[in-house]
Parts: structure tokens; sequence; C-alpha cells
């Protein structure tokens, strides 16, 4: 029995010394997220175009995905996300001030899923749209101004007519007037004429 006791005392040090190790080393194996830009809790005093996460390890693109929600809790995410070896890069459109935050999800090249998400605060107030110019109504005029000259010879051509027509109803009643007289000038003649041949 007292040969047996180092030999126990030893197998329950490594059993010690293994319950230690064994787990943390799946742990030190498995990537992790090491920094990003902007940092977590930062604040960002100009305006940014992307927001990068560099990690521990390499990852994998299938899956990634970084969500970058502004304040009023709209999506600043422009497009998909790009990976390069350990680092992931989300372009962002103009951001609004206030506390941004970033959700991301990825996955090692181990198989291993990693998900978190951290908040910075954004103090570059985006760039204001210029207005643009608000179209004249110049070329409605000159419309205007052919549609009265196209329509001063119409009614110069109706006055035209009516004025002819008159000088023919006028001609014709002289002509009538005088045909009237005639022959009443004639009637008075043809008595006179006949009383003169019977007097010779």
């Amino acid at each position: 029995m007292t040969r047996n006791r180092p030999l126990a005392a030893a197998a329950a040090v490594l059993a010690a010394v293994l319950a230690v190790l064994v787990p943390a080393a799946p742990a030190q194996a498995h990537t992790e997220l090491s920094r990003t830009s902007p940092a977590a809790k930062s604040t960002a005093t100009k305006p940014l175009t992307q927001v990068t996460l560099t990690f521990s390890g390499l990852i994998k693109k299938p899956g990634t995905t970084v969500a970058v929600t502004g304040p009023d809790k709209v999506s600043y995410s422009a497009g998909a996300a790009g990976v390069l070896d350990k680092t992931i890069t989300q372009p962002v459109n103009p951001l609004p001030v206030g506390v941004v935050t970033v959700a991301w999800r990825t996955t090692a090249s181990d198989g291993h899923v990693l998900q978190g998400s951290f908040t910075f605060t954004n103090q570059a107030a985006p760039p204001t749209p210029t207005a643009e110019p608000t179209p004249t109504a110049a070329p409605t005029a000159p419309a205007t101004t052919a549609a009265a000259q196209a329509a001063v010879p119409a009614a110069s051509s109706g006055d035209g007519s009516s004025s002819s027509t008159g000088w023919w109803v006028l001609a014709g009643a002289v002509v009538v007037v005088l045909a009237l007289a005639g022959g009443l000038l004639w009637r008075r003649r043809q008595p006179r004429a006949s009383a003169t041949g019977a007097g010779g």
C-alpha cells in the first residue's frame, strides 16, 4: 500500500493539470474580435465611409453580415460587407449625428460562428444636399405670342370677306337704282315723243 501512495499522488496531480489545461486549449484556439474602426464607445469627428472589424484569426466571407444602424433606427449599410483574411470592411452611407450601432456576424476558419455588436458616437454631420434650380416658365411666352399672331390673320381674313361682300351688295343696289331711274326717264319721254309726232 505504501508503494502505491506516490503513484496515486502523481496521478492526482496529473489529472488536476489536465483539468486546467484541456478546457483552456479550445478557448485559446477560437477566433475573436480584436479591434474595430471606429473603436467601440469612441467618438467619430470626421465623416465615415466604412466600418472595419479585425479578428485574431482568419474568417470566412459566406454568412458574414454587418448592420450599421443610426439613432433613427435606419440602416446605413451600403451594400454587402467585404472580407479579406482577418478583416471585415462594411461601406456605409453618410451617417447622422448620434449613437451608431454596429451588429455583426461571421464564421471563423474552423467553422465557429462569431457574432456581437458595439456602438460609437458620430459627431460629423452629413453633407447638406444642394437644391436643384427651379425651371423658369420663359419657354411658354413664344408659344403664347405665336398663338396670338396666328389668330390675327384669321380675324383679318374674316373681315376682308365680309367687307368685299358688302361692296358687292352696294354695287348691286346702285345698279338697280340706276336701272329704275332710267326706266322712269324713258317712260316720261315716251308720251312727249308720241305727242310731237301727232302734231306734225
